[in-house]
């Protein structure tokens, strides 16, 4: 798991960045508001739109991704398949890449690489990322179609998928377009 390349960004701005640390994560709070350029690939091809996280109006999974993390790299495969699974009930979903180091063509050869197909932010300065309360790539944040945040947390319990002992974002998505509250709305993050 590597830490996101904004650690600098967040000690400078500890106490604003614990405030919506704690408020991001507090189940109900509501999802932050941003706007952003993002790159949709859900298409057949690519193409560059504005994404504004209150103008939405389903359920919405946030991905904070970046193309040298280890989990980021051991998830994309099973995020490719929840994607298929959960794209056609009205689950979008947002990969925010926050890290300096990773150059634009980089996200995107990356992204395409591993058949993601959600849309791409290229968060440079991580300012997504903090407003989110994100503090390493690989955190997942899902809000429901109200933009109320309903989970936080890891995609399940291993980084190796033949090790996976409990899925925390699949029954996350199932309970809430059922309507039901999440049973397990924070999960660990690995560090």
């Amino acid at each position: 798991m590597r830490r996101i390349g904004f650690a600098t960004l967040c000690l400078t701005l500890a106490v604003g960045a614990l405030t919506v640390c704690a408020s991001a994560r507090a189940e109900g709070a509501r999802i932050p508001q941003f706007t952003a350029d993002a790159i949709d690939f859900s298409g057949p091809e690519t193409k560059k739109a504005p994404f504004d996280s209150h103008a939405t109006d389903r359920v919405t999974v946030y991905f904070v991704a970046g193309t040298t993390c280890s989990a980021t790299n051991a998830y994309a495969e099973r995020l490719h398949r929840l994607e298929e699974e959960y794209r056609h009930k009205g689950v979008d979903f947002v990969y925010v890449y926050p890290n300096r180091d990773d150059t634009l063509a980089e996200k995107l050869a990356f992204h395409k690489e591993k058949q993601l197909g959600g849309r791409l932010i290229d968060d440079r300065g991580a300012r997504i990322a903090t407003l989110l309360g994100a503090q390493r790539t690989s955190e997942v944040f899902v809000a429901d179609k109200k933009g109320d945040i309903v989970f936080h947390g890891a995609v399940d319990d291993s980084r190796d998928p033949k090790g996976t002992g409990r899925s925390y974002l699949a029954p996350a998505l199932d309970e809430t377009l059922a309507g039901k509250p999440v049973a397990t709305p924070f999960s660990q993050v690995f560090a």
